[in-house]
């Protein structure tokens, strides 16, 4: 890169001003002569009209490399196309701005027009465009207020703010960058199926369709209880089930205390110095206090901490086992160096990769079946709640066996949050167990089979090895110590499987660091973007209702894992930090260039009726096309939400609902995975014709 004058930062590439569009007289021709980018081999200096497949293996078996990077132009003006080029850079794939269209693997733009008179239509494109990814990100991904139309149009903006005032959208570029990211994604999925079946793909990425799917499934976890999804100042609309889930001023400033289990409140109240008003027979339930009492209990809890420090409550916070956090600013966050490094956010992904090899599912032969991009790809879920889950979930859509595994010990957490159906959706499932009930757990496990493993038993511990002897990945969000508790740490698992991609997320990470658990809002406030919303007076209004940090964790893992099977890293144990995952969205609020704060004051909340599909208007529309209805005779109606991609030709998206506890046999997903991989085998698409 070209040096930069003493103390003047290099501004990333989705930072730059908008760039021309690179296309609109570009000539459709073959690929041109390039030195080969494996070892210094030498491409064939005359055109060539044929599959992009072949060359690449051509390329390779001269070479001697398992993979090739996809060649990468980015053409996009807005931020979020700008956002996904650098997010592919800092992966390590080589992304250009300028060059012919015909020299490049993945072209990403938000301006499809030059394109469509390039191309002519998805099908046929050019011979020498056969294996090209055109990823498209949609309206309005090109505004400059891109961000503030997405929360707008999604439901986002409607629940951010006081409830007599405007809607708000979330800071700065958060939206947009999300849209990006999962556009980034797209293009590493897309050219892993282009390479397998030699031929391109065109994938849309609609911003504003992608985060109602988001926000659909945060609205699910308040309809769930019976509660509304709508403003409510600095604390979660009706607490969003069991109070507190909201902000609390101390001497110095502001934290944030949420406390979902009854035992969570107790030793909150013992923190409090169990005042005498806590023994009141009306504010024995949470749930209670939170539809009748929240202001009130609020306001007594207030008097207390307002004689203490920050400091000292978050200190109490973890010694009582307090889910409690700070609320930081920009500029305590940006003085934060496990965070920032300077202006710059600390990846969010760290790697390690003690024993290289190639992933096992680029080397096994490819499913004859028609299937997503990432079809036959086999992938272990031991996540929970949603962050994880999703993760898994958008593998799943992207074609992915997803195998979740469970046990009586440890059910999915969200599988027990809120209640049944609401009444005004229809349940044919009343006579199940609560367990199989959950909106949420049925949101964020589609596409999934089920397996029981107790883990903590000998015959089920070996059966779990042998699982992932054969997997190609594995998702886990253990708490710290959990996994090694279990005689199931990295290293055991890697010994198993050595090709293995292993993401862990949460605790494992420097999240760990700060919080024992981490709620979605205790995330947001240290990484500085709670502080960030504020009403008129400049006090802090927060996003507590919008719970930004596991949806923007799971976009982040599902790249990390794309991002490490389109570089063949297999043997790679990946960590992914929440928390600087949030950061690294959330660069430009850190870097001062975000927009003013966007009011939105026709924002429209999302409502039971949007779930149910019966709303009317723009909003209704648009939540009739992201939900996925599956219905059986037996189990009535289950709620997903599409997946963020329009894939033109490959199969992607919901196919079936979440799977019931335990209702696929181990022996079965074992006998399925149980083939022989040579190291001499190649997918089809890999094989010179």
């Amino acid at each position: 890169m070209p040096s930069t004058p003493s103390g003047a930062r290099q501004v990333p590439q989705h930072e730059q001003t908008n760039q021309p569009n690179h296309l609109a007289s570009r000539e459709c021709r073959p690929r041109r002569a390039e030195q080969g980018r494996c070892h210094g081999v030498s491409r064939p200096t005359k055109p060539t009209t044929v599959l992009r497949a072949n060359a690449v293996h051509a390329e390779r078996s001269e070479a001697g490399c398992h993979s090739m990077s996809p060649r990468i132009l980015a053409l996009g003006t807005g931020y979020a196309c700008r956002f996904a080029a650098d997010a592919l850079r800092q992966a390590g794939f080589p992304v250009d701005t300028r060059g012919e269209v015909a020299d490049f693997d993945v072209c990403l733009t938000d301006d499809p027009a030059p394109l469509t008179a390039l191309l002519g239509g998805d099908e046929p494109w050019p011979a020498a465009l056969t294996g090209l990814t055109l990823v498209e990100l949609g309206w309005p991904a090109a505004l400059p207020d891109a961000n503030a139309r997405i929360a707008e149009l999604s439901g986002i903006g409607a629940v951010i703010g006081e409830p007599d005032g405007p809607g708000l959208a979330p800071p700065g570029r958060m939206l947009e960058a999300i849209a990006g990211l999962q556009a980034a994604t797209a293009a590493l999925a897309g050219w892993l199926g282009a390479r397998r079946d030699g031929v391109g793909e065109h994938v849309v990425v609609d911003p504003v369709a992608c985060l109602a799917g988001m926000s659909g499934v945060n609205a699910i976890q308040f309809l769930n209880y019976g509660r509304p999804w709508r403003r409510s100042g600095p604390s979660a609309s009706g607490s969003g089930g069991p109070f507190p889930f909201r902000m609390f001023r101390c001497r110095d400033g502001w934290v944030v205390v949420i406390c979902r289990a009854r035992v969570e409140w107790e030793a909150f109240l013992a923190l409090l110095g169990d005042p005498p008003w806590a023994g009141r027979p009306e504010l024995a339930d949470q749930l209670v206090i939170a539809a009748e009492h929240a202001d009130e209990v609020a306001g007594l809890i207030t008097e207390i901490l307002r004689e203490r420090t920050v400091a000292d409550v978050v200190a109490a916070g973890r010694e009582f086992r307090v889910p409690i956090a700070p609320l930081r600013t920009a500029g305590e966050a940006l003085a934060d160096p496990e965070l920032l490094a300077g202006t710059d956010p600390v990846p969010a992904v760290t790697a390690h990769r003690p024993a290289p090899h190639p992933c096992s599912w680029t080397l096994r032969p490819r499913d004859p079946s028609p299937g997503g991009p990432l079809a036959g790809l086999r992938v272990l879920d031991l996540g929970w709640v949603w962050a994880a889950p999703v993760a898994s979930a958008w593998l799943a859509d992207l074609g992915a066996d997803v195998v979740k595994v469970e046990s009586l010990d440890r059910l999915d957490v969200g599988r027990r949050r809120g209640v049944d159906f609401p009444a005004g959706l229809p349940s044919d499932r009343a006579t199940l167990p609560g367990y199989e009930r959950a909106w949420l757990f049925n949101a964020a496990n589609r596409n999934k089979r089920g397996i029981r493993l107790e883990l903590k038993d000998p015959a089920d511990h070996a059966l779990f090895l042998a699982l992932v002897a054969e997997a190609d990945v594995v998702v886990e969000s253990f708490a710290t110590g959990v996994l090694e508790r279990l005689d199931l740490a990295p290293g055991r698992l890697l010994a198993a499987n050595p090709a293995l991609v292993l993401l862990s997320m949460g605790g494992r990470t420097v999240d760990g660091q700060y919080l024992a658990r981490s709620y979605a809002p205790m995330l947001t406030a240290l990484a500085g973007i709670e502080a960030a919303v504020t009403d008129r007076t400049g006090a802090p209004l927060g996003l507590l209702n919008w719970g930004v940090a596991d949806p923007n964790a799971g976009a982040w893992a599902t790249f990390a894992v794309v991002a490490a099977l389109a570089a063949d890293r297999g043997g790679s144990h990946l960590l992914l930090s929440q928390l600087r995952a949030l950061v690294n969205t959330c660069a430009s609020h850190y870097r001062g260039t975000d927009p003013a704060q966007a009011e939105l004051p026709d924002a429209e909340e999302v409502t039971l009726a949007h779930l149910a599909g019966t709303a009317q208007g723009p909003l209704g529309d648009l939540y009739r096309s992201v939900l996925v209805r599956g219905w059986s005779p037996e189990f009535g109606e289950r709620l997903a939400f599409t997946s963020p991609w329009r894939f033109r030709r490959m199969p992607v998206g919901v196919r079936s609902a979440a799977p019931l506890f335990a209702s696929t046999p181990v022996d079965q997903v074992l006998a399925e995975w149980h083939e022989p991989v040579s190291s001499d085998t190649l997918a089809p698409a890999d094989i010179a014709k």
